[in-house]
This record gives C-alpha cells, structure tokens and sequence, in this order.
C-alpha cells in the first residue's frame, strides 16, 4: 500500500455509518456526525433537474462546467456580496472536496506546505496528505477565535516553510468566523508572503447577526471554494466550484 493512502480516518464518517446501520435496525437515532441538512433540495432545483433530465441529453458540459451554470455562480457573487465576477474564472467542480483536491494539485508541489488552525475539518489535511503536501497546523484557541488568523500564519510560518494558507469562515466543526477587519489583514499578511490564499466558503450564507465576507472582497487574488451543499442543502448532488484568479483558471 503507497505512503498517501496511509491517512487518519475521518471518524464523522465512521460514525455516520454506525448511525445508518444502527437506524436500520430499527433504533431511533439523533445524529450529530456529518453536516448537512435534514431537508431537501429547494423546489426550483427539483424542477429543473426534472425538466434537463427528460428534455436533454445531459452528454459532457466543457471543461470548465456549464457555462450557464458559472454565469448563474458569478451573477449569485454580484446580489450576495456587490462583487463583479467574471463568468470565465468560475469552475464547477465535484463538490468542494474535488476542489480542494484540484486547487491544491494546480498551487502546490510535492512537499509543499499549507498552514491551516486547529480545531478545523480533517480532511483538509487528509487530502493534502494523499496527494505528497504538508499540513502545517496552529492551535487557535480562544483568543484567536478558533480561526485562522495573520498572527497565527506567523506562527505556522515559524514552525515549517509555508506554500500557502487556508481559512473556513465561518468554520467546521467551530462555526467561529472571522471578523472582517481580521480577514483582510489575514489576506493581507498572506500577500506580504507571497503565498496564495484558499478560502472555504462553503458554510456562507449559514450565518447569524453577521453575514460572511468573501476573501474576494479583500484579495480578488483569494482562490474561493464553495457549493451548493449546504446553504441549498443539496448534499449529494455534489456540485461545487472555485472562483480562481484568471491566470490559474487554466492550469
């Protein structure tokens, strides 16, 4: 067996599976292992899925994804955030795991390393892991407020060479976000580096008192992952994409 398939398990997985086998077994079972929803997806989607799939073929969208589907993305950044994004730097991707796995393959090479906070989402490092990278990990405590920050990208900086940083604001499993004041300095520090900055969005829109900030707003250099998953509570659909600077969008 390779040295990349020697990975952690992720245990919400495990447990996912126990609860299934134990549900169908007939046990009533309140699950708290993985997150998503516990409703569908909303009826326009149900609609339109309906409609591709008796109307249309439903062959090979471009490379890229259907570029409907990137207008509709890059159009949703424009009423979400006042941001205007280029239809032609949005890739739809398989899910956001698929994208963390092509961001990291097209940024970084063999043993190149990424600062991420503690607690965060395993996988994270699972991935970069499987594919030859480095998790460079900082404990956020409380005074960080569980996030990554620019002080702790100094602190990964000082452990271990550093190739990039990774942020979710707001987080898994925390839910802790960054104030938008401290994203900016935090895109800002890792411009002073001159490493790229990956920012998962993937819980945005899930949020209370304060809306998210897109890193785009303050680095439109900021690679950007999001999906459907959760604030449309289409889990298992498996679409996502990456909002990528247009000099990466190739490679």
């Amino acid at each position: 067996m390779s040295a990349r398939a020697d990975i952690a398990p992720f245990i919400a997985m495990e447990v996912a599976r126990e609860a299934s086998a134990r549900q169908a077994a007939g046990q009533s079972i309140s699950r708290f292992d993985v997150g998503q929803p516990q409703f569908g997806a909303p009826e326009s989607a149900l609609r339109a899925a309906e409609a591709a799939m008796r109307r249309e073929p439903l062959g090979y969208t471009d490379g890229l994804g259907s570029m409907a589907l990137r207008r509709g993305i890059a159009g949703w950044y424009g009423r979400a955030y006042g941001l205007e994004i280029d239809p032609g730097r949005v890739i739809v991707t398989t899910g956001a795991s698929g994208a963390f796995a092509l961001v990291f393959l097209a940024l970084f090479d063999d043993d190149a390393g990424v600062a991420l906070a503690s607690p965060g989402y395993p996988p994270y490092r699972h991935i970069l892991k499987a594919l030859g990278m480095r998790a460079v990990v900082a404990e956020a405590n409380a005074q960080a407020g569980l996030q990554m920050t620019a002080d702790l990208l100094g602190v990964c900086a000082a452990l271990e060479k550093i190739d990039g940083v990774l942020v979710a604001s707001p987080a898994n499993p925390t839910g802790a976000m960054l104030p938008d004041a401290a994203l900016g300095a935090l895109c800002a520090a890792a411009r002073a580096r001159g490493v790229p900055l990956i920012s998962d969005e993937i819980y945005h829109g899930l949020t209370y008192g304060t809306a998210a900030t897109t890193a785009l707003a303050h680095d439109p250099d900021a690679i950007v992952i999001n999906s459907f998953s959760k604030y449309w509570a289409m889990t298992g659909w498996r679409v996502g994409w990456i909002v990528a600077p247009e000099r990466r969008v190739k490679p």
